[in-house]
């Protein structure tokens, strides 16, 4: 799935180095001494040298770059490659990754040039923020110091050194999409809390993230939660998926299927970033191949009014919607607001989320293992 590469000797002792560009020795030993962020786990920690480069060359997502934290804002820690999550401090520099982000209730960034740039999540994805909410303080900058580049001097990209187009060979088994009215709905929890109920139940289940911005946290909370095989698009090379092409989100979502199918799992649970309403779910959402392959969608809601929104919208599309949950069952009053509008099962998601599994098993008409049997 991913590539890992070394410099090579000469590029090791600092010497040597293949057409190196004035400085090139003292870069790579800036390099050397960097942290590598989650982001970039997908490669060794090594790849060559710093090489320098005008604004005219212009970044592309996926970009590995050396940067220095200019001043400390919003974002005063970062996540490493080890999955160690660590305090920065102004002059520490960083390998991190140019990406897009789409987060409503945070930063709006996009890759544009090498001039301010900040962090735009904890996971070392860095652009240039276009807005924010009101709510969020301003973000921490980053200089740019150079590209990250091979032993051949060529600028490492995530996503060309990870990504490579796979296909199941069969059709998914119990396809559940995890969807939201909007970020902050209750989406992960969610998923959390369905993958342990389920596993409770007996049932051997699969989980990823399909979309969404560079974050350790959902992994780790689904492996945590007893999946037996998660991935996410940044196990690709993805440091986001906001503004990526229908074909390529297409493309990563058949090669996370073909790459979760050896599982075997009875049930994978894959969530979807954001609202139902942005791009990128959006186009997932309205497309044949995805509708095909889904068994049926969790809808996430944080009140009832957008609950029955997104329901319609939902079913207008074909989908089968299996259960309402998330951030409103943590209201009894908001759940009876929707039960007034809406007859489609509501299952909790708050406390051990019990019901939203056994609600999920009995709509996919799955029952959970008896007597060490596998399930049905």
């Amino acid at each position: 799935m991913s590539t890992a590469y070394t410099a090579n000797a000469a590029c090791a002792t600092g010497t040597g180095l293949p057409h190196a560009p004035s400085g090139a020795v003292s870069a790579w030993f800036q390099l050397a001494g960097a942290r590598w962020s989650w982001a970039c786990r997908v490669l060794a920690p090594d790849p060559g040298r710093v090489i320098p480069r005008t604004a005219a060359d212009g970044p592309r997502a996926g970009d590995l770059a050396l940067v220095e934290v200019d001043q400390l804002g919003s974002h005063e820690r970062i996540t490493l490659r080890e999955n160690l999550r660590l305090r920065i401090y102004p002059g520490d520099r960083i390998v991190a990754v140019f990406g897009n982000r789409y987060a409503t209730d945070a930063y709006e960034g996009e890759v544009r040039d090498i001039g301010d740039l900040s962090l735009l999540t904890a996971g070392g994805m860095i652009g240039t923020v276009r807005s924010r909410h009101r709510s969020m303080g301003r973000p921490t900058s980053v200089k740019f110091l150079g590209y990250v580049a091979d032993a051949s001097g060529h600028v490492v990209n995530l996503k060309e050194r990870a990504f490579r187009h796979a296909e199941p060979v069969s059709a998914p088994r119990n396809l559940v999409a995890m969807v939201g009215t909007g970020m902050n709905a209750g989406k992960t929890t969610s998923c959390v809390r369905l993958i342990k109920s389920l596993t409770q139940q007996g049932l051997r289940v699969a989980a990823c993230k399909l979309t969404g911005s560079v974050s350790n946290r959902d992994q780790d909370e689904m492996r945590a939660a007893s999946a037996v095989r998660v991935l996410d698009f940044s196990d690709y090379g993805f440091p986001s998926t906001y503004l990526c092409s229908e074909k390529e989100l297409l493309e990563l979502f058949d090669t996370l299927l073909a790459d979760l199918e050896p599982a075997g799992a009875d049930v994978t649970v894959m969530e979807i970033a954001d609202g139902i309403l942005q791009r990128e779910t959006a186009m997932l959402l309205e497309s044949v191949t995805v509708r095909s392959r889904l068994s049926g969608a969790v809808l996430a809601a944080d009140n009832a009014l957008s609950a029955r929104y997104a329901l319609n919208r939902l079913e207008e599309l074909g989908h089968k919607v299996l259960a309402i949950t998330g951030l409103l069952t943590s209201s009894p009053l908001c759940v009876r607001e929707l039960g007034q509008i809406c007859q489609t099962t509501v299952a909790s998601s708050a406390g051990d989320a019990t019901s939203l599994g056994t609600a999920v098993a009995s709509a996919l008409g799955l029952f959970p293992a008896v007597s060490g049997q596998p399930a049905a």
